[in-house]
């Protein structure tokens, strides 16, 4: 038995056609958003198979050569610090972007004062380049702080800055970047200088940390 209304409009077959074009509709739409995710989904894996193949590594720190140099005259006594390190980036596919490098030092416990900041720095794959830093004690430490002669005095040597990674024309946000080295240096006879030489072939390994 159908349904008889006095509306041609509404009879049973234009019900049944009203009812396949919004079925039809349904599906077009089912299809399209199952292929706009089936996309997404193939982008996204294929972004991660190139993170996961091109993933750069943390570049190499190592101190090169180190002074660190005490002026004294009657009334105080300065501590200078040159030190060169040599930057290695280890990755065959991505350029390292350094920014924002600043460099610190200690010698036998006495903080010296920041050095200017560094220049920034691209350095290609596999690349090598050397960072200077001349920094000096900001104020006259106490005469308690100078090593025995013959006794051995630790210098650090701290660089801070920011990473960026390059890959093809892709570039990387900011990481952090800090870099800490350590000597062990030796007072002359006179005690007027005190130097670190490392040689070229085997580098004092600093510490390096990407956040």
């Amino acid at each position: 038995m159908s349904l008889i209304t006095g509306d041609p409009e509404q009879s049973p077959r234009d019900c049944s056609r009203s009812r396949s074009s919004s079925s039809g509709k349904h599906r077009r739409l089912c299809r399209v958003l199952i292929a706009a995710s089936s996309t997404v989904a193939s982008l996204a894996s294929l972004a991660l198979i190139l993170w996961l193949t091109l993933r750069p590594s943390s570049p190499r720190f190592s101190l090169l050569a180190a002074t660190a140099t005490l002026d004294d005259d009657a009334s105080a006594a300065t501590i200078i610090v040159d030190a060169a390190l040599i930057a290695h980036n280890p990755n065959a596919h991505a350029t390292a972007l350094y920014g924002q490098l600043r460099a610190s030092a200690s010698y036998a416990g006495v903080p010296l004062g920041a050095g200017a900041p560094l220049p920034a720095l691209e350095q290609p794959d596999q690349g090598d380049a050397v960072l200077s830093a001349l920094l000096t004690s900001s104020t006259s430490p106490s005469w308690s702080w100078r090593p025995a002669p013959g006794r051995r005095a630790l210098l650090r040597v701290r660089i801070e800055g920011q990473l960026r990674w390059k890959v093809a024309s892709w570039v990387s946000g900011r990481h952090g970047l800090t870099v800490d080295c350590v000597a062990a240096v030796v007072p002359s006879s006179a005690g007027q200088q005190q130097q670190q030489q490392v040689s070229s072939s085997s580098p004092s390994q600093c510490a390096t940390q990407v956040l």
